[in-house]
């Protein structure tokens, strides 16, 4: 049963401008957007979500500076806490790698922990350790959420979905704070108290709950809780979350796009050849970088889209559209020991099939060799700048499959799922225990 509550939030004054002061999350800023952001404002979420800098070797006194900052802001009054417990609703209008336009409505508040084996809280994602050590610390420093993790929850019958509605339309204008990302898109937060609060967090104590994003954080919390649990310290049992209907209609997965390196050098004939036993390719090889463009981004355009792949080869400036043949893909990843669920999945195809099968490349060397991209035009700069010997691009995998997935107790390769935009941080902190 989740345990869904609001909180008294620590929010920036009033009449500090929230441009000036929220940040994408951490794990996403190079060491110069970081860079830029701490110089806008010394307020920034920045200066206390990311105290190592990118690219910097890791500091303890770091962690302790941060924390040290935080506790400043609140005394100056920088921060300010809210009288009552509620929740903060979160509208985010954006245009997606797509060129579409959207509405995307969640809503902040408190999330009691509880472990994967309780099943209320249901992961998608493998996950690395590097990431949960630089979270620890902090939260050791800071006993603070500073950000939160973004979960889903099914509202198959609409009725969180009608509450949290109710519950932002009663919102004044006036008391509606907005920010713009560094997309252009539009963030817009509020927070609702009371009973219109109460209502919406009590409506999903049933619910189960998805990760979308945010695995590092989650275990790292709960990693975290039971440190202070051992020292007889109940306070770090919550955690500040975003919560997303499955079926709200601005809710979007991009793909996310694979870019190898160190790997051998392949001709378009020794790659289709290579990749032959599981995949087929589709139509006649396209060369140049803006054909290819036009290509890649007309995959979700073809037939049975979760089968269809794009391969561009940087060196030939050319690629070629594949699709994973029928039985002998399904049979090779059920002899693997895949589920129809998860065999059905572009990333399993793309991973087990044509990493591992045709190029090779084991889960730990795939993980050495795999660079990302969000977008076709990005992923073609990338690769066309050098240093790559393979494009491999795929279609989004779909909020149905990841909701399968996570509830049969499966996961998926890192970066399988791409939601989007992003959380800020900066909307809203909470001091754990609070």
């Amino acid at each position: 049963m989740a345990h869904i509550s609001p909180f008294r939030g620590i929010r920036y004054r009033p009449d500090i401008p929230l441009d000036d002061v929220v940040a994408p999350p951490y794990d996403v800023l190079s060491a110069a957007q970081a860079a830029g952001l701490r110089a806008r404002s010394p307020y920034n979420a920045v200066h206390v979500d990311l105290p190592v800098p990118p690219g910097t070797q890791a500091d303890d006194d770091a962690y302790l500076r941060a924390a040290r900052t935080f506790r400043s802001w609140r005394e100056q009054g920088v921060l300010v806490q809210d009288e009552l417990p509620g929740i903060v609703v979160v509208d985010q209008t954006y245009t997606g790698p797509d060129g579409r336009e959207r509405t995307r409505r969640g809503f902040i508040a408190r999330l009691r922990l509880a472990s994967f084996e309780q099943r209320v809280v249901l992961p998608h994602e493998r996950t690395h350790a590097g990431p949960k050590i630089d979270r620890l610390q902090l939260y050791r420093a800071m006993h603070a959420d500073i950000s939160q993790i973004f979960l889903l929850f099914a509202d198959d019958d609409g009725s969180a979905g009608r509450s949290l509605d109710a519950a932002a339309g009663a919102v004044p204008e006036e008391a509606w704070r907005t920010a713009r990302d560094g997309d252009g898109n539009v963030h817009r937060a509020a927070t609702v108290a009371g009973p219109a609060a109460e209502r919406v967090t009590e409506g999903l104590r049933n619910s189960t709950l998805y990760i979308a994003d945010g695995h590092h954080r989650y275990e790292t919390a709960l990693a975290y809780r039971d440190e202070r649990r051992a020292m007889g310290d109940f306070s770090a049992d919550t955690l500040m979350v975003y919560l997303c209907s499955l079926h709200d209609p601005g809710l979007t997965v991009f793909p996310t796009h694979r870019l190898l390196h160190g790997v051998p050098a392949l001709s378009l004939a020794r790659l289709a050849e290579l990749v032959a036993p599981y995949f087929e390719v589709v139509g006649t090889p396209v060369r140049g970088a803006e054909s290819c463009r036009r290509a890649l981004e007309a995959l979700p355009e073809q037939a049975d889209p979760t089968r269809v792949f794009g391969l561009y080869l940087p060196k030939e400036n050319a690629c070629i559209t594949v699709r994973a043949r029928e039985p002998e893909a399904s049979r090779r990843l059920a002899a693997r020991g895949f589920s129809p669920a998860a065999a059905g999945l572009s990333v399993t195809m793309l991973h087990e099939l044509l990493f591992r099968e045709a190029l090779g490349l084991e889960h730990d060397d795939a993980e050495r060799h795999v660079d990302y991209a969000k977008s076709v035009p990005d992923a073609l700069a990338t690769l066309s700048a050098g240093g790559y010997e393979l494009g491999a691009f795929l279609n989004a995998t779909r909020v149905e499959q990841v909701r399968a997935i996570a509830d049969q107790a499966e996961v998926m390769p890192q970066k399988s799922t791409y939601f989007y935009p992003k959380l800020l941080t900066g909307l809203v902190y909470d001091v754990l225990g609070d």
